[in-house]
Formats: structure tokens, C-alpha cells, sequence
């Protein structure tokens, strides 16, 4: 690679970084108005939470067009593994952006079929981990922290024990939730909107542990896509 090429690359990936911290910021934003929305029944919080994924979907076509025009700067394998990896956290950022709203669209419908409060303080409880996982997350994978990704992904168990304990407690439950069916689905949709931004969430600490492992040279043959257990 020329040196005017590895400048040419060295600038856009700088500029990849700024577009990464700026869709961060707004998938944090819409995560925490979708929360408040659906935990104070506000619709005006929902929609603004809802308004925002087209800005995410816009994100992520720019930062698509950007990644294609850093490829033509590239050369080496590093720096190619380097692209698919800010590619696949985009696209991942922008599921977790889908979900968000998925949680907003409940807060409107849960209008005329409120959550009980051990409903709303289940939702929350799971939510906690969730929204540290993802802060988490977003920060290693903004500052290539393999130290906050680790702690992200340390709280996988803690997220699937809440959500699986919603799960199980609206089952137990079934016969009393016969005048409340419509408020148990809705809370059930919003855990496993949660629950998918987690999983998200820890792609995108692998995608950071691996941006920071490649761009330090430490290892190229690192796992760029997560699999799903």
C-alpha cells in the first residue's frame, strides 16, 4: 500500500469512528426514551423514540456508502477485517435502534391495557442489565476497550435470568391474567425486545474486543462473526 493510500485509509477510518460514536449516541437516546415511554405510559416519549429510527436506518446507509469507499484505500487483511467488523457493528446498532421502537410501539398500545405493577417492575429489572450491557458495549466498541467489552458480556446471565423469569412468572400466572391477556403480551413483547438488544449488545463487545485486537496487530485470526449459541 502506497503511503498516500494508508493516509487516505487512516483519515476515513477516522471518520468512521466519529460516525460511530454519533449512532451510539442516538441508539442510547431512543433505548432510554422507549424505557421511560413504556414505564410512565407516555406517548409523546414514544413517539419521539419512534422518530428516531429512521435517523438510525439513515446512519447506517451513510456509514454503508463511507465502508465502500474505504475499501478502495485498503490493501492488507488487517485492514479489511477491520471494515467488516465496523459494517457488522452497524448493522447491529441499527437491530438494536428496531427493537427500541418495538418497545416505544408498546407503550402506545399498552394505552388502553396498562402493565400491573409487578409487571412494570419485572420489565425494569431486566431492563437495568440491558442498558448496562449496551452502554457497556457501545463504550468498548467506541474506545476499543476490551476491558468493557468483558465486563458487557459479563452480564449476559444476569439478562437471560431476568428474562426467563418474566417468561416463567406469566405462565405460572395464566389463570389470574385472564382479564389482563392483553397487558401480559405486551409485556412479554417488550422482555424479548430487551432481550434480543442484549444479544445484540454482546456482538457488538465481540466486534469491539476484535477492532481492538486487529488494530493493535496483537492477532488477525480472531473471531469476526459472533455465533449464536
Amino acid at each position: 500500500m502506497t503511503e498516500c493510500s494508508q493516509q487516505g485509509f487512516s483519515n476515513e477510518m477516522a471518520q468512521a469512528r466519529q460516525r460511530v460514536q454519533a449512532i451510539s449516541s442516538l441508539a442510547l437516546q431512543q433505548f432510554q426514551l422507549a424505557l421511560q415511554a413504556y414505564s410512565k405510559h407516555d406517548a409523546g416519549l414514544a413517539q419521539q423514540a419512534l422518530n428516531q429510527l429512521q435517523k438510525a436506518h439513515d446512519f447506517e446507509q451513510a456509514m454503508d456508502d463511507h465502508c465502500l469507499d474505504m475499501l478502495s484505500h485498503s490493501a492488507s487483511g488487517g485492514e479489511l477485517r477491520l471494515v467488516l467488523a465496523l459494517l457488522k457493528a452497524i448493522s447491529d446498532i441499527e437491530y438494536i435502534c428496531g427493537q427500541s421502537a418495538l418497545i416505544a410501539q408498546q407503550a402506545l398500545l399498552a394505552a388502553n391495557s396498562q402493565p400491573q405493577a409487578q409487571q412494570l417492575a419485572a420489565i425494569n429489572t431486566l431492563a437495568e442489565p440491558v442498558a448496562n450491557m449496551l452502554t457497556l458495549a457501545l463504550a468498548a466498541l467506541q474506545q476499543r476497550s476490551i476491558t468493557q467489552a468483558e465486563q458487557a458480556l459479563s452480564l449476559a446471565p444476569t439478562v437471560n435470568r431476568c428474562y426467563g423469569a418474566i417468561l416463567r412468572s406469566n405462565l405460572d400466572n395464566t389463570d389470574n391474567l385472564a382479564g389482563h391477556l392483553d397487558s401480559a403480551l405486551g409485556v412479554n413483547w417488550v422482555a424479548r425486545a430487551l432481550e434480543r438488544i442484549a444479544e445484540h449488545s454482546a456482538n457488538l463487545a465481540k466486534h469491539a474486543i476484535f477492532l481492538a485486537k486487529v488494530s493493535s496487530g496483537q492477532s488477525l485470526r480472531v473471531e469476526l462473526q459472533p455465533r449464536r449459541r
